[in-house]
């Protein structure tokens, strides 16, 4: 049916809620024509995060129809592949946000009346923790109710397959298809919540999720626990589900010295202490930095579902710097490089798996230690394939993956980022230097003194309702089809084309087999001083982020370049 019909049903159909029905009913008048094309004129489609989108009436919206329509596309490609794998059972979690428990038990209702076993979380989970019981419990796919660190009016559903992580094709597709395949709405069946736990459809899970991976993520330390004890941490979960494991897991690590952000410890889905719960975002920190005392080396947060961290640290002079998720990264890979070089434990055929807009100084330093570097698309699903097909194909070791937008992983325990691991990882790597009386900022400085001065910046312009998506199609079909020969003074050397998996060289005249990698729509641009521009339309949001990646010996002269450089990206709007 189109777009009109689709509205009407909604409006009509008793099978809807009156709120919806009411909803649906004002956006067919003719003043609300392009919110009804927002809301209905397509369906939500699986990004790098699965489903994400703002809460409201539609089918390319999050609301309990539509979470009810995922599910039922997600249980039919169980249903299909379950001959093809002993694991059975869906672990279900979800966070703080608006809606998000409701979103679970419907999940919960539509997999019972499939006869396929649910176990859910009794109260907000992080992703890891989910991810990580999914593994334990050898299920056959995880769901997770979240948005991340997107603002309050967001939600989002995310899919996890039997290997830990998120899916990625062909699943996604499938279940889109099966979503798309479903003819009415109001006949997918579904179990109501307590009769699917009273007949043990339903489980929850207990605390023993949390006992278990607090003891399994502690084998990972790297740390000495003498250090521990005299280093003064500030942690916020900001609102979201990290204050559920991150203050217990320093505590039994021996951080005796860690304080609170008490307003931020509630969970709410309004993040009303916050612009933005993202700790990609130094105003987060605000509150956390207006407690600090004297006595404080160290704040750390975690976004909502706590699968990223975000720090902010002082240097020499006591002064606190907010890191960006690169220098995050590259700080804890030199930590667990140098202690697995002390304890005599680093692998001798170990990979690192880093991400094609990650810092290039990350693959430097893992190639100077003798590991091997595999660059993937964004997104940690293909982080965990290929660190699964790696090991599996090389019987290699992997020791480390990260990406950018601070997301990082050591260990097998979760097959997604893990802000709870990297929140204890990051301590004992700044407990550790200043039992050495260094700060993690002269650190940073050494490395850069070892490999060049790396700058790393990103910039996202956003592009709102169908006429933004219209605008960032059109910016990226130019940048394909008409790249600049030039930026900022430098001439451009090569075009790396993710879509058309293709390399030109345009000062040779030449085009190449790209990388190999999955289809993306992804562009990049090397200039004549091996500066790196990538532009990526988000998976997830309406915007382009636009990462610089630049590097050489003279920092006054890369920052007037970078400086020159995003100017010259700008005037894309």
């Amino acid at each position: 049916m189109d777009t009109i019909d689709t509205v009407k049903f909604w409006a009509e159909n008793p099978y809807f809620d009156p709120e919806t029905q009411a909803a649906a009913k004002s956006l067919l008048t003719a003043e609300n024509k392009n919110k009804r094309e927002e809301c209905f004129g397509r369906f939500l489609e699986f990004g790098t995060g699965g489903l994400r989108g703002i809460m409201d009436v539609g089918t390319n919206r999050i609301n309990r129809y539509t979470i009810k329509m995922a599910t039922e596309g997600v249980a039919r490609i169980i249903k299909r592949k379950v001959n093809e794998s002993t694991a059975e059972g869906v672990v279900i979690g979800y966070d703080s946000r608006h809606h998000s428990f409701e979103f679970a038990q419907v999940a919960s209702e539509v997999l019972a009346a499939h006869g396929i076993p649910v176990y859910l979380f009794h109260d907000i989970a992080p992703t890891p923790l989910v991810s990580c019981e999914l593994l334990r419990r050898k299920a056959i796919a995880g769901i997770i109710i979240t948005a991340s660190h997107n603002p309050p009016e967001y939600n989002g559903y995310k899919v996890y397959w039997e290997n830990g992580g998120l899916i990625v094709p062909p699943e996604d597709t499938q279940i889109i298809n099966e979503v798309r395949n479903i003819e009415r709405i109001d006949l997918i069946k579904s179990i109501p919540f307590e009769h699917a736990v009273r007949d043990g459809i339903v489980e929850w899970i207990a605390k023993e999720a949390d006992e278990y991976f607090i003891k399994t993520v502690r084998k990972l330390s790297l740390g000495k626990r003498n250090n521990n004890k005299h280093l003064g941490v500030i942690f916020t979960p900001l609102h979201g589900t990290g204050g559920r494991l991150v203050p217990e897991l320093l505590r039994q690590q021996g951080f005796n010295q860690v304080k609170t952000v008490a307003e931020q410890m509630v969970p709410d889905g309004n993040f009303s202490t916050v612009v933005s719960p993202n700790p990609e975002d130094i105003k987060a920190f605000e509150m956390a930095v207006a407690q600090a005392s004297e006595d404080d080396d160290l704040i750390l947060a975690n976004d909502p579902d706590a699968d990223r961290l975000g720090v902010m640290v002082r240097d020499a002079e006591q002064q606190w710097h907010w890191l960006t998720g690169n220098q995050i990264g590259v700080l804890l890979l030199d930590f667990i490089l140098s202690s697995l070089k002390q304890d005599q434990r680093l692998p001798n055929n170990g990979v690192i798996i880093t991400t094609v807009v990650t810092s290039p100084l990350i693959a430097k330093m893992a190639r100077d230690s003798g590991l091997e570097v595999i660059e993937v698309l964004t997104g940690f699903k293909w982080i965990r394939k290929a660190a699964l097909q790696f090991e599996r194909e090389q019987g290699a070791k992997f020791v480390f993956g990260m990406e950018e937008s601070h997301g990082y992983l050591m260990g097998n325990h979760s097959g997604d980022k893990d802000g709870i691991w990297a929140s204890m990882a990051f301590a004992e790597m700044v407990a550790t230097h200043k039992a050495n009386g260094l700060t993690p900022i002269e650190r940073l400085e050494q490395i850069h003194q070892k490999f060049g001065i790396h700058i790393d910046s990103l910039k996202t312009q956003s592009f709102p309702g169908s006429a933004g998506l219209a605008k960032m199609q059109q910016i990226m079909q130019e940048l394909r089809n008409a790249p600049p020969q030039s930026v900022a003074g430098q001439t451009v050397i090569r075009i790396t084309d993710f879509l058309n998996n293709t390399i030109m060289w345009p000062t040779k005249n030449e085009t190449t087999s790209g990388k190999g990698l999955p289809q993306s729509n992804v562009i990049s641009l090397e200039l004549s001083d091996h500066s790196r521009i990538t532009a990526r339309p988000s998976g997830t949001e309406p915007k382009i982020k636009f990462y610089f990646n630049l590097h050489g010996n003279d920092l006054e002269k890369l920052n007037e370049h970078l400086t020159a450089v995003q100017s010259y990206f700008s005037s894309t709007k």
